[in-house]
């Protein structure tokens, strides 16, 4: 077999596939080389050198095997890629965490969630309302809907309204352990969000990039669009009051 130079990019996305969890098997068909150029990066990996000083000629099997990109093959497994920096903040929220059990309740839980008219999913124009609320291990917190895209400051707006309020009717005074979890969308982490939190003294708890989605609020979207498949709003007024009714 004739034996050819590998890239210093075609080592990187042997490396990133590897990070990911494919074996080294599959990674040498996805990226067109030999299992043992797969396993020479995986040793590097484990040892913590760098590629630049692997052997640049391994075999190369490219003839047999297209080369698809890594991206493309990441994303047909439906797994985010995380970068070691990623990799090491969710570890250390875990451990942080792990002997957690009813500090949970003292969690304020925020997310949002879009609910559309009936049988209008999947169109070209979609009658929706976007929803925001909030959920502790005591109460669950006012709903908020709207129409539209948030900004930072449209955020900021919608939770100056309803969380002091919440929180002062949720939790004793004496009670200084509770802290807001917003998600990580960009508008509801933004500087300026953080900001008036700060100036509000209100502890925010974060949750590290690409986590996977342990909201507890997602139970209470959850049931609110099963009901709604049941009473089946034709119109976004009926959608808001079905929304509040339930």
């Amino acid at each position: 077999m004739v034996r050819v130079k590998v890239s210093l990019e075609k080592k990187i996305d042997i490396k990133i596939l590897l990070q990911v969890g494919f074996s080294q098997r599959h990674v040498a068909q996805t990226c067109g080389v030999s299992k043992t150029c797969a396993f020479r990066v995986a040793q590097k990996l484990k040892q913590k050198l760098p590629l630049s000083n692997l052997l640049d000629q391994c075999p190369n099997n490219s003839s047999s095997y297209p080369e698809y990109g890594v991206q493309k093959v990441i994303q047909k497994k439906k797994t985010p890629y995380r970068k070691p920096a990623q990799r090491k903040q969710r570890l250390s929220f875990a451990q942080q965490h792990q002997y957690w059990l009813n500090e949970w309740n003292n969690i304020i839980w925020s997310d949002e969630a879009h609910f559309e008219v009936f049988n209008r999913k999947n169109r070209t124009y979609a009658r929706r309302l976007t929803t925001e609320s909030c959920i502790s291990g005591a109460a669950r917190g006012p709903l908020v809907m709207y129409s539209g895209n948030v900004n930072g400051s449209a955020y900021i707006k919608i939770i100056e309204e309803a969380l002091p309020m919440f929180i002062e009717n949720t939790f004793d005074p004496s009670n200084k352990n509770w802290a807001f979890m917003p998600d990580n969308a960009p508008p509801h982490i933004s500087k300026y969000v953080m900001k008036w939190c700060k100036d509000n003294q209100i502890d925010v708890l974060k949750w590290p990039a690409t986590s996977p989605d342990l909201n507890r609020i997602e139970n209470l979207w959850d049931h609110i669009d099963k009901e709604l498949r049941k009473m089946k709003p034709k119109n976004v007024i009926e959608l808001q009051d079905m929304i509040q009714d339930i």
